[in-house]
């Protein structure tokens, strides 16, 4: 074994300690109002290209696009993510699969956030109690394979959940990562070895961000 790979092992096997014993930090607060009789309505994921699309917050630079095909499939996660737990109830909006608001390209042009009432307006149209969102705002797929790329993927991903009955948004998680090899970023130890020292794609990686967002959100 040749020293710089015998130095590479011996720095991984002392930083696992340290990656097992760190929990995540959780980003978001802790659901406010939901409680476990509710039914969550959970929309299809999508995308906000202007930024009069948003519910809040700020488009990134660059922004990659997200194919329409890979919402679907997204949903389809996230389904199969929720459906086994049993401290809530889900309801998912999934069938026949359409842009969820329907005058989303009618928004007026504008520099803030205008989306909030539309998503209101759509929960109430559904008969939601609580309304779960998911949204894509940045994607960029790797450029290579799992044994190697010459860009790694990367993906922003957010969630909201909102109470129908007075329109508030009661909890909101974000997930933003660019995977980076080890060598790079020692701290990444523990993502390393769950992914098996493997490249993976943008849907890999927003299947984190879904992961976290049941953890961060009491989903």
């Amino acid at each position: 074994m040749n020293t710089r790979l015998h130095t590479l092992l011996l720095l991984i096997v002392l930083c696992l300690p340290l990656a097992c014993a760190r929990p995540a930090r959780p980003t978001a607060e802790t659901t406010r109002g939901i409680t476990p009789d509710y039914v969550i309505t959970v929309a299809p994921f999508t995308q906000p290209v202007t930024t009069s699309q948003l519910i809040t917050g700020a488009l990134p630079e660059n922004q990659g696009r997200i194919p329409e095909d890979t919402l679907a499939a997204l949903d389809m996660k996230l389904r199969e993510l929720l459906a086994p737990n049993a401290k809530r109830h889900y309801s998912f909006n999934f069938i026949a699969r359409r842009h969820p608001l329907q005058d989303m390209t009618r928004f007026h042009n504008s520099e803030q956030p205008q989306a909030l009432p539309h998503w209101v307006a759509y929960g109430k149209k559904l008969g939601a109690q609580a309304l779960l969102i998911p949204q894509i705002l940045d994607w960029h797929e790797r450029a290579g394979s799992s044994a190697g790329v010459t860009e790694s993927a990367l993906v922003r991903v957010e969630f909201f959940l909102l109470k129908i009955a007075d329109g508030t948004i009661v909890n909101r998680t974000v997930f933003e990562e660019k995977q980076v090899g080890l060598a790079e970023n020692l701290l990444t130890v523990g993502s390393f070895l769950k992914r098996r020292g493997s490249w993976v794609t943008a849907s890999e990686l927003a299947a984190d961000g879904m992961e976290k967002a049941i953890r961060d959100m009491n989903l």
